[in-house]
Protein backbone atom coordinates (compact mmCIF):
# COMPACT_ATOMS: atom_id res chain seq x y z
CA UNK A 1 0.00 0.00 0.00
CA UNK A 2 1.20 3.30 -0.74
CA UNK A 3 0.30 6.65 0.55
CA UNK A 4 -0.34 9.87 -1.23
CA UNK A 5 -2.17 13.16 -0.44
CA UNK A 6 -5.29 14.33 -2.38
CA UNK A 7 -5.37 18.40 -2.85
CA UNK A 8 -7.01 19.20 0.27
CA UNK A 9 -3.95 17.41 2.30
CA UNK A 10 -5.50 13.77 3.24
CA UNK A 11 -4.04 10.98 3.14
CA UNK A 12 -5.09 8.41 0.30
CA UNK A 13 -3.94 4.93 0.37
CA UNK A 14 -3.12 3.78 -2.94
CA UNK A 15 -3.29 0.05 -3.98
CA UNK A 16 -3.07 -1.24 -7.33
CA UNK A 17 -4.59 -4.54 -9.09
CA UNK A 18 -2.73 -7.08 -8.83
CA UNK A 19 -3.71 -8.50 -12.40
CA UNK A 20 -3.93 -5.10 -14.15
CA UNK A 21 -0.48 -3.70 -15.58
CA UNK A 22 0.63 -3.02 -19.08
CA UNK A 23 3.88 -2.10 -20.22
CA UNK A 24 3.93 1.34 -22.48
CA UNK A 25 7.11 1.11 -25.08
CA UNK A 26 8.93 3.12 -27.33
CA UNK A 27 11.43 1.89 -29.70
CA UNK A 28 12.50 3.85 -32.11
CA UNK A 29 15.20 5.79 -33.78
CA UNK A 30 17.32 3.18 -31.91
CA UNK A 31 15.66 4.19 -28.39
CA UNK A 32 14.50 1.55 -26.17
CA UNK A 33 12.50 3.36 -23.08
CA UNK A 34 9.78 1.29 -21.56
CA UNK A 35 7.07 2.57 -18.80
CA UNK A 36 4.78 0.60 -17.16
CA UNK A 37 0.99 1.63 -15.83
CA UNK A 38 -0.39 0.00 -12.80
CA UNK A 39 -4.64 0.39 -12.31
CA UNK A 40 -5.22 1.99 -9.15
CA UNK A 41 -7.85 -0.57 -7.46
CA UNK A 42 -10.14 2.03 -5.90
CA UNK A 43 -10.69 4.41 -9.40
CA UNK A 44 -10.15 4.51 -13.05
CA UNK A 45 -7.26 5.51 -12.84
CA UNK A 46 -3.56 4.54 -14.28
CA UNK A 47 -0.62 5.49 -12.65
CA UNK A 48 2.30 5.37 -15.39
CA UNK A 49 5.79 4.68 -13.63
CA UNK A 50 9.43 4.90 -15.01
CA UNK A 51 12.78 3.62 -13.95
CA UNK A 52 15.10 6.49 -14.20
CA UNK A 53 17.99 4.64 -12.86
CA UNK A 54 17.53 1.46 -15.09
CA UNK A 55 18.36 4.11 -17.98
CA UNK A 56 21.07 6.31 -15.81
CA UNK A 57 18.96 9.01 -16.19
CA UNK A 58 18.41 12.16 -13.78
CA UNK A 59 15.11 11.63 -11.54
CA UNK A 60 13.10 14.79 -13.21
CA UNK A 61 9.83 14.06 -10.94
CA UNK A 62 8.87 16.63 -7.79
CA UNK A 63 11.03 15.35 -5.00
CA UNK A 64 7.90 13.67 -3.48
CA UNK A 65 6.44 12.09 -6.45
CA UNK A 66 5.54 8.42 -5.70
CA UNK A 67 7.80 5.99 -6.05
CA UNK A 68 7.89 1.69 -6.02
CA UNK A 69 10.71 -0.19 -5.54
CA UNK A 70 12.05 -1.88 -8.21
CA UNK A 71 9.70 -0.50 -10.60
CA UNK A 72 10.22 3.35 -11.01
CA UNK A 73 8.69 6.97 -9.83
CA UNK A 74 5.30 7.99 -10.73
CA UNK A 75 5.83 10.79 -14.47
CA UNK A 76 1.43 10.68 -15.12
CA UNK A 77 -1.68 9.38 -14.54
CA UNK A 78 -4.22 8.55 -17.28
CA UNK A 79 -8.07 9.00 -15.89
CA UNK A 80 -10.04 6.18 -17.97
CA UNK A 81 -11.05 2.40 -16.79
CA UNK A 82 -9.64 0.83 -19.73
CA UNK A 83 -6.02 1.84 -20.95
CA UNK A 84 -5.62 1.78 -24.55
CA UNK A 85 -1.95 0.88 -25.22
CA UNK A 86 -2.14 3.14 -28.16
CA UNK A 87 -3.11 6.21 -26.65
CA UNK A 88 -0.82 4.85 -23.61
CA UNK A 89 2.28 4.61 -25.82
CA UNK A 90 1.40 8.34 -27.17
CA UNK A 91 1.32 10.12 -23.77
CA UNK A 92 4.67 8.09 -23.12
CA UNK A 93 6.42 9.59 -26.37
CA UNK A 94 5.42 12.62 -25.58
CA UNK A 95 6.52 12.33 -21.79
CA UNK A 96 9.89 11.15 -23.33
CA UNK A 97 10.21 14.42 -25.65
CA UNK A 98 8.56 16.75 -23.65
CA UNK A 99 11.69 15.98 -20.42
CA UNK A 100 13.88 15.64 -23.34
CA UNK A 101 14.79 12.31 -23.24
CA UNK A 102 14.19 11.68 -26.67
Amino acid sequence: MNKEFNERGTKLDLVYEDKYHLHLGYYENNCDYESIAYKRQSEDVWDIFFDFEQYGLKNSTKENELTLEGIGTRIFSIHDKELNYDIGVQKFKKWLFRNKII
